[in-house]
């Protein structure tokens, strides 16, 4: 099962892609953050179609977006509606399984506590995968935990 974590962020969005074999173990497949410094229509344009060639190439199986929150600038959770948004209508067009999670949730699925750090996120999904991810930003390990926290939710529920 291949399956992409997406992270989605106006400034930098995570991308992470692994492999989960039947006996459940992960491997990291691809990671990157996207990029981007525009107004909203590219920004959203710039993502989609970003997100778009990674689909095209590594061709996951399920997706997973991290869940929309309230943050206290309504203009940014307004700016990550129209990201996810345009992340789950590419997946469904090309005929992926959506899933979502709260960060709290994966926190609890990667931590064992909701309230962990970010560095303590990356530092075990970096365990996890047998990875570094200095260099990166913080988005690219919440996308990569994203998508190990569903592929725990699908193998033990």
């Amino acid at each position: 099962m291949r399956i992409i974590g997406v992270d989605p962020g106006t400034k930098v969005t995570g991308v992470g892609i692994i492999d989960v074999n039947d006996g459940g173990d992960f491997s990291p497949v691809f990671f990157a953050p996207l990029k981007f410094k525009d107004n909203l229509d590219n920004v959203i344009f710039q993502f989609f179609t970003q997100l778009k060639d990674i689909v095209e190439e590594y061709k996951p199986d399920i997706a997973v977006i991290e869940d929309i929150f309230y943050a206290v600038n309504i203009k940014s959770t307004i700016m990550l509606a129209h990201l996810r948004g345009s992340a789950i209508t590419l997946f469904k067009l090309n005929n992926m399984p959506v899933y979502s999670y709260t960060p709290l949730d994966v926190k609890k699925t990667i931590a064992g506590y909701g309230r962990a750090e970010k560095e303590q996120v990356k530092f075990l999904v970096e365990h996890l995968l047998n990875i570094d991810l200095n260099g990166y930003p913080l988005d690219v390990s919440d996308a990569l935990a994203l998508a190990i926290c569903h592929a725990n939710y699908a193998m033990f529920g």
